[in-house]
């Protein structure tokens, strides 16, 4: 809810909480023209994915009040960890004691408090690997991170391959780590902890693991931030993992002179020859498909948000799908506004889903139109029943044909080649192959009954 109050001001209502926010067409970012209000938009639309992995942790800010300014003439930036009178009474805030005096952070538990930090120009948010406590006391880590830095020669490729060597090595020791470009230059790596090791524990660790490396990698690898050494290297920085570091929190915006942020990214793009740091827009469109993937991919994100549970007798799972090993398919006949038939094969956890307006292909001769679909959960292997009107694909469902299949190719976006053991209508093999385009066409395949049958 918003309201209006001068010109240059709008007041917000958030979580339960009145917020002024101030000078929204004001370009924080000149190289691109990005505003102070679209900032705010992005924080907005990545807090869903964002909040989770900053909850509970003292937040350090970057602040560029005036804005990042550019190459050649950079903005005044300085770092606030303590509160200020300014800070709103309602943001939740934990003090750490240091020797000769005490700070007090915000905890950027809620939309409310990230729209805040926005609004005041703090543009990077830092956090340490630990949380507080419910009273306040400081926890072990829940999570240790190595930030892969290229010196010069070096860049991001090189930051992959070292990612990739240090990938098995977690692995080996039961960690499954999750990499983030920084929105910077290189490439950080989290794994997720279970909270038995204290701080101390955890450094040490991450400084052996890197010294270890260091040795079996000379030519690729330094563990010593001496920068006479980095030449053409990757620094395997493990120092932030001590107890009083901090790192640039996933999502958080950067302050380079384009709006780029430390983006968590799938393994598969490492791979890529044309990896590249990502900048806010792309960033908020990966969000707005797939959630945060640094939690895994929710593939039926899209399946929730079209359907409502109470009014649908539809399986409406809430939490996330699981990975499957099983090679299920079902094809249900669909009377909805249009009749058509929608082939699912059980893949990843998910039944992988197409609609065929005029079914499968029983001519090898002629193919037949087939566009994919949402992701549909595996309970709706068994589904049949009246969708109601009104609602999302309302119509009856009922099951043509089910049961198991073999695969032979599975290219995502590609090709999927099969052969499907049917209950009603037998065996067949079928293959999908990607065919699309601009716009609506984006999603269309052709299913294709091959010549050499079972």
């Amino acid at each position: 809810m918003a309201t209006a109050k001068k010109s240059d001001e709008q007041v917000v209502a958030i979580d339960g909480h009145r917020l002024t926010l101030t000078h929204l067409d004001k370009v924080l970012y000149p190289e691109t023209g990005t505003t102070k209000a679209e900032v705010i938009g992005y924080y907005s639309a990545v807090a869903e994915a964002m909040l989770p992995h900053i909850r509970d942790r003292a937040a350090t800010r970057k602040r560029w009040v005036n804005g990042v300014g550019t190459e050649k003439v950079p903005g005044l930036m300085f770092f606030q960890k303590d509160l200020d009178d300014s800070t709103p009474a309602w943001v939740k805030r934990r003090t750490i004691e240091h020797k000769d005096h005490d700070n007090e952070y915000p905890l950027v538990n809620d939309l409310a408090t990230l729209t805040w930090l926005a609004q005041i120009a703090a543009l990077e948010i830092h956090v340490p690997q630990w949380r507080f406590g419910p009273k306040g006391a400081k926890r072990n880590p829940d999570r240790i991170v190595l930030d892969l830095d290229p010196g010069p020669g070096a860049g991001l490729p090189e930051c992959a391959e070292v990612a990739r060597v240090v990938r098995v090595i977690l692995q080996g020791m039961g960690l499954d780590p999750m990499p983030v470009t920084s929105g910077s230059k290189g490439i950080h790596l989290y794994a997720a902890l279970d909270g038995a090791q204290t701080t101390e524990q955890v450094s040490a660790m991450a400084h052996e693991l890197a010294r270890s490396l260091e040795a079996d990698h000379p030519e690729l690898i330094v563990s010593d931030m001496k920068k006479s050494l980095r030449q053409g290297k990757v620094l395997l920085d493990w120092s932030q993992n001590n107890g009083s570091k901090t790192t640039v929190a996933p999502y958080s915006l950067r302050g380079q002179t384009h709006p780029m942020v430390a983006a968590p990214r799938t393994w598969k793009e490492l791979e890529s020859k044309t990896l590249a740091q990502l900048d806010f827009t792309q960033v908020m469109a990966r969000v707005k498909k797939d959630g945060d993937i640094m939690g895994g991919i929710d593939r039926l994100r899209t399946y929730r948000s079209k359907r409502n549970a109470t009014k649908t007798p539809e399986p409406v799972p809430a939490g996330r799908a699981r990975p499957s090993k099983g090679q299920t398919f079902v094809i249900q006949e669909h009377h909805a506004s249009h009749l058509h038939w929608d082939f699912r094969l059980e893949h990843d956890g998910v039944l992988v889903s197409w609609a065929l307006p005029k079914g499968v292909p029983t001519d090898y001769q002629k193919n037949h139109l087939a566009v994919q679909t949402e992701d549909h959960p595996l309970e709706y292997g068994s589904f049949e029943g009246d969708i109601p009107k009104d609602e999302y694909g309302g119509g009856r469902v009922d099951i043509w044909d089910a049961g198991t299949y073999e695969l032979e190719k599975w290219r995502d976006g590609e090709e999927v080649i099969a052969t499907i053991h049917g209950t009603k209508h037998g065996t067949h093999r079928y293959a999908l192959i990607y065919t699309g385009g601009e716009g609506k066409a984006d999603k269309n395949w052709l299913i294709h009954l091959t010549k050499d049958q079972p």
